[in-house]
């Protein structure tokens, strides 16, 4: 058993962290890369694993930048996800691993790039929002990363010394860099991935592995 991690409070990444919504969300991520821009299902499926973790509209401008299609396609994947992201199930320890850190005494954010509205909307559909001290969701200007971690810590008084985040992207360990500390859990990315990457922090294969690792300061 490694060291446990002492914290105040735990920021989650949503989709591949909390919610088994990645399978879909790549799905049509690369359907649209294709659709739009006549690239291979292999580069679609590489260029959308290269850039995940970030909003879609992000995801686009790096592989195609300043494209002119670039809107539609845009707006079309955030089309099909909200027409179906409320099917897309948590992770079965989930709620499991929520009580547990409630029962730590250790505060719980999520951090997404859903849509802010369409984020609240998912846990209050399944009764679950009393879990979080805020669910933080995407709108331009306002992202997962430096905006929602400085929000949390000057709108709830922590420092950010005492927050750990946990995702499961390597852009998700960039995003902690210089902010917090990181937890990455293994799905698209491996543990070898996250280390080539340069995490030499606690690595785990579920969100059920989590609580284990931390204590409350």
């Amino acid at each position: 058993m490694t060291d446990l991690l002492r914290c105040k409070a735990v920021i989650f990444d949503f989709d591949g962290t909390l919610a088994d919504s990645m399978p879909f969300l790549e799905m049509i991520g690369v359907q649209i890369f294709m659709k739009y821009y006549g690239v291979t299902k292999e580069d679609a499926i590489q260029r959308y694993r290269s850039t995940t973790g970030l909003p879609y509209e992000h995801q686009i401008e790096m592989n195609f930048p300043n494209n002119g299609k670039n809107k539609d396609a845009t707006e079309e994947f955030e089309h099909l996800k909200i027409e179906r992201i409320f099917e897309q199930e948590l992770f079965p320890e989930t709620e499991k691993a929520l009580k547990e850190l409630e029962s730590k005494k250790i505060d719980v954010f999520v951090s997404s790039s859903t849509f802010q509205p369409t984020i609240i909307k998912y846990f209050e559909k399944r009764g679950l929002s009393h879990h979080f001290k805020e669910i933080l969701g995407y709108r331009p200007g306002f992202e997962k990363g430096a905006d929602h971690f400085n929000h949390i810590s000057d709108e709830h008084q922590i420092s950010m010394k005492d927050v750990v985040f946990v995702g499961d992207s390597l852009k998700d360990f960039e995003r902690s860099q210089g902010f917090c500390r990181f937890i990455g859990i293994t799905g698209i990315f491996s543990q070898e991935d996250y280390r080539n990457k340069g995490h030499s922090g606690c690595v785990v294969n579920s969100i059920g592995e989590v609580p284990r690792h931390l204590e409350a300061v």
